[in-house]
């Protein structure tokens, strides 16, 4: 599934990447983003 990663420091760490859809046991929910927003401050 698409992922939008932080995976490494410097001027750009975010990119779009693609991750492994997580195993949903008896007592987990998985749920779908289908939209958000990146601040600023949230690369801090």
């Amino acid at each position: 599934m698409k992922a939008f990663l932080i995976d490494r420091y410097g001027k750009n760490p975010g990119r779009i990447g693609e991750v492994p859809r997580p195993a949903v046991g008896a007592h987990d929910v998985l749920i779908e983003v289908h939209a958000s927003s990146v601040n600023v401050l949230d690369r801090r």
